[in-house]
């Protein structure tokens, strides 16, 4: 398991140290390519699987959500805003497996992230939400698309890099200027 998603499951607070960024070979971008290929052929059904099973594993994040923080789970699906919501969270991930293909120097993972990080820091989400989503989306990845051991080592790393780049957002750090 990754880094920060490991120490997820032993700590309960928002003291999320930053996960050291980490090269990706080209074969486990290959690997997320092809894994991620597999789960967005199905896109809006993914999409609400990993988000209904993120509130459904976690409910406290469900506040966060104006718009159904006081539906029962159970009839999320369908409400508006669900599916919306779901998408987005996929639509992040697509954009980052499409930059990574042509930039193993994440130098566009990096912006779309951390603008991801900025928009939700102005709304105080906190570190934990992403570090519990990002284990929603590595299990349902590893079920959805059988991953071996590899495949698990190439999504923690791609996971902490995010991570990397949120936490820096949500922490104020560093800037996002390209040329």
């Amino acid at each position: 398991m990754g880094n920060v998603v490991k120490r997820a499951y032993d700590h309960e607070n928002d003291h999320y140290l930053k996960p050291e960024l980490t090269n990706l070979s080209v074969y486990e971008i290959e690997i997320l390519v092809k894994s991620w290929k597999i789960v967005s052929s199905r896109f809006r059904e993914s999409a609400e699987i990993i988000f209904y099973t993120f509130l459904e594993k976690y409910p406290h994040n469900q506040q966060v959500f104006e718009a159904f923080r006081n539906t029962p789970l159970l009839m999320l699906r369908g409400t508006p805003g669900f599916s919306p919501n779901a998408c987005r969270i996929m639509n992040v991930f697509n954009n980052v497996i499409d930059s990574i293909e042509n930039d193993p120097e994440m130098n566009g993972v990096k912006k779309i992230v951390f603008e991801v990080g900025k928009t939700h820091a102005k709304r105080n989400i906190k570190k934990r939400a992403y570090i519990e989503l990002g284990i929603v989306i590595l299990e349902v990845l590893t079920d959805i698309c059988k991953l071996d051991n590899d495949g698990i080592l190439a999504w923690n790393k791609l996971l902490d890099n995010i991570f990397h780049f949120l936490f820096e957002a949500i922490d104020g750090e560093g800037n996002c200027h390209f040329s």
